[in-house]
């Protein structure tokens, strides 16, 4: 019998793995960068489970606990079930950590809310901080006479506050003689700049490893590879995902980490289609240069989907991502035509920056889900804790309440819903959405002159059905990179077609691709461009067999040439102008 040799991919991971244990062996600090389909994961969950072999006895011994940092309750549950839950290690995400460690010192967290000048106000109407109970649950602020509660936000930031004093640093290194942190790059820059400037810079603390890429960094300001003193660089060039026609794309576009595939034999394709056939009038907004009329735009859409369709590609959700990277045209295809021509930057709503489309999405959207599937435990999750139920009268009017709540998300509109949510907290409106409320409230029903913008789009939203909101949660959660939940980040499909198209003031797909071909990136566009690659690199390292790239708005020679170098020069197709 022939033993087959280990795959590219295979050996390129035992050979970071190799360097990881390395650095665990000599209590080095040290960063995994693993790229898209590389089994970051993995790698991980191995490292936790050698330290749980050889060392998960005398841990438990000794009360300590190795910790492990997530980005998202999905990802704690996933590692932590691979551990079999093992008592040696803590796996929890940034809050849940944070919080089970500051939560015994009652003291200074009652000192770190006290010196908080935007709180002043709030403090001083409660009758001041005495000894009153610091809480975490609902994660708004509030202060009382007898508890504090605290804000998410300020979990990491009295995190980083505490390990500044070299008491807790040495209670912190005593409790977790190891520290993982899983998407180090996305994790709060506090928290990571408190590990560097008292870890990493001076040689103690515990043993840190971080785990992630920051080639998919889409949801911090900070693009570039963060420069960790003591920290031993390793990359994992593997990637167990995509076909090599995809992977050779992916090693063009970033050749500094080279993956190798796992199965070098394996059939697919990735193609790069374009609009510059129409010769006719474009869009020329300030979000919507060189773009494609709107009905055109769709037409071109659907074209190129009929065509991937004849040519085999299975175009069912369970097969194909469709990755709208988009502007208003598919804002209105998509059913949320008003909220889009409210704001101005799309990333107020597209990303959630706005508190009000925030709230709505993040609070609102997922307790009404959970309702309406039964159940309850995930509903009271998001709502902040079990309800008060002392007989049945107050059963039937909770019941009551969110079925009034439901027939507003079909029928009514986001005004309504918050009017609705202001009666009866279920759920709680958010500081910054309460302030909105209050100060309309106070101007009258009426637009004033003086009002600041995020007032008038306040007033603007609350006359938009609730559908279009209820639309724009299912197109952000299931038809964008952008979904908080890493819903598209860290997730694989058989095919993905991306859209690049105008309409974001973040991203201007014609420049991106022209820049990468020059390399002329002036020092202010930087970031920028930065922000662009690493939207693109999550968009197109998701399929695992085929990948087709739309991009809609005029493409010059330079960014022509671009795509030909990524995707090969006969794989750079252009689409012939639907037929009326």
């Amino acid at each position: 019998m022939t033993i087959q040799p280990p795959s590219p991919a295979i050996v390129a991971a035992q050979q970071a793995q190799e360097k990881l244990e390395a650095c665990l062996e000599a209590e080095a600090n040290f960063r995994l960068e693993a790229g898209a389909g590389a089994g970051k994961t993995y790698s991980l969950v191995a490292a936790l489970r050698k330290l749980i072999a050889e060392r998960g006895t005398a841990l438990l011994n000794a009360g300590q606990r190795v910790a492990c940092i997530t980005y998202t309750e999905v990802a704690r549950n996933e590692i932590a079930q691979e551990i079999e839950q093992h008592p040696a290690i803590l796996v929890n995400t940034i809050h849940g950590f944070g919080w089970s460690f500051i939560a015994p010192f009652q003291k200074q967290l009652r000192d770190l809310v006290a010196a908080q000048e935007n709180r002043q106000e709030a403090i001083e109407a409660a009758g001041g901080i005495h000894n009153q109970t610091v809480e975490y649950n609902l994660g708004f602020f509030g202060i009382d006479d007898k508890r504090i509660t605290l804000h998410h936000d300020d979990i990491p930031k009295y995190l980083a506050a505490l390990l500044a004093n070299p008491k807790f640093q040495k209670i912190f290194s005593s409790l977790h003689p190891v520290l993982f942190i899983d998407e180090y790059q996305d994790t709060d820059p506090l928290v990571m700049s408190a590990l560097s400037d008292q870890f990493f810079a001076t040689g103690t603390g515990p043993i840190i490893g971080l785990f992630g890429d920051h080639w998919q960094t889409i949801y911090r300001k900070d693009y570039q590879l963060a420069e960790f003193p003591n920290v031993e660089p390793i990359d994992k060039g593997s990637n167990f995902r995509s076909v090599p026609d995809i992977v050779d794309v992916l090693n063009k576009l970033r050749p500094e980490l080279v993956q190798h595939v796992d199965d070098e034999t394996a059939q697919g394709e990735a193609r790069f289609f374009h609009c510059n056939a129409y010769t006719g009038e474009r869009v020329d907004s300030r979000n919507g240069k060189a773009e494609l009329p709107a009905e055109l735009s769709v037409s071109f859409i659907n074209s190129l989907k009929a065509q991937l369709e004849a040519e085999g590609w299975d175009l069912a959700p369970a097969k194909t991502k469709i990755l709208m990277l988009t502007h208003n045209a598919i804002a209105a295809e998509r059913g949320y035509p008003n909220l889009a021509n409210i704001f101005e930057h799309k990333e107020a709503f597209s990303k959630k920056e706005d508190a009000t489309i925030s709230f709505l999405a993040d609070t609102v959207e997922p307790i009404c889900l959970a309702y309406i599937a039964g159940n309850y435990g995930e509903m009271f999750r998001f709502m902040g804790g079990l309800p008060t139920i002392r007989k049945s009268a107050d059963k039937a009017e909770w019941r009551a309440q969110m079925d009034q709540l439901i027939a507003l998300r079909a029928d009514g509109t986001i005004g309504e819903v918050i009017d609705l949510l202001k009666n009866t907290l279920r759920p709680r409106l958010t500081d910054r959405v309460a302030k909105r409320e209050a100060e309309i409230a106070g101007l009258g029903p009426d637009e004033t002159p003086d009002e600041s913008k995020s007032l008038k789009r306040h007033r603007k939203l609350k006359n938009v059905v609730y559908r279009e909101l209820v639309a724009l949660v299912e197109f952000i959660n299931g038809f964008t990179p952008f979904a908080t939940q890493h819903s598209v980040k860290g997730a694989e499909f058989e095919n993905v077609l991306v859209i690049l198209s105008a309409g974001w003031n973040h991203y201007n797909w014609p420049k991106f691709l022209e820049s990468l071909q020059t390399g002329n990136i002036p020092a202010k566009e930087q970031a920028s461009f930065a922000r662009w690659r690493n939207l693109f690199y999550v968009a197109i390292s998701r399929p695992k067999k085929r990948l087709a790239v739309l991009a809609t708005q005029t493409l010059g020679p330079q960014a022509l040439a671009a795509a030909a170098h990524l995707f090969g020069a006969e794989n750079v197709l252009s689409l012939p102008v639907p037929q009326a």
